[in-house]
């Protein structure tokens, strides 16, 4: 797997993780046949079938044109760097409690 397709694959799993915590949030007020479709995909990404990781992948897809069209560009070498367009570093990815987070360089 490529850089490009990692970055793709992270930002499918964090877009999991976050339905997730959403879904489990909300559970109390969908049906009860709703709920338990949803309980049956509170798993890690990794445990997720193809298909599902694939639905996960559109929204990682539609994150990663945003971006574009904002004029970022994730450039990808031995490390990744977040640029603008114009050349300028506006974030850069750190390690933070065992996180890996993106940290802005530009207000």
């Amino acid at each position: 797997m490529n850089k490009q397709e990692e970055i793709r694959e992270g930002l499918a799993k964090l877009e999991h993780d976050q339905w997730v915590e959403w879904s489990k949030a909300v559970a109390p007020e969908v049906s009860p046949e709703r709920r338990e479709r949803w309980k049956k995909l509170w798993i890690t990404y990794s445990e997720l079938t193809e298909e599902q990781k694939d639905q996960d992948r559109v929204w990682a897809d539609k994150s990663i044109a945003d971006l574009d069209s904002q004029g970022v560009v994730i450039k990808v070498d031995s490390k990744l760097h977040i640029l603008h367009r114009d050349g300028n570093q506006i974030a850069r990815l750190v390690k933070d409690a065992g996180y890996v987070v993106v940290e802005p360089l530009i207000e």
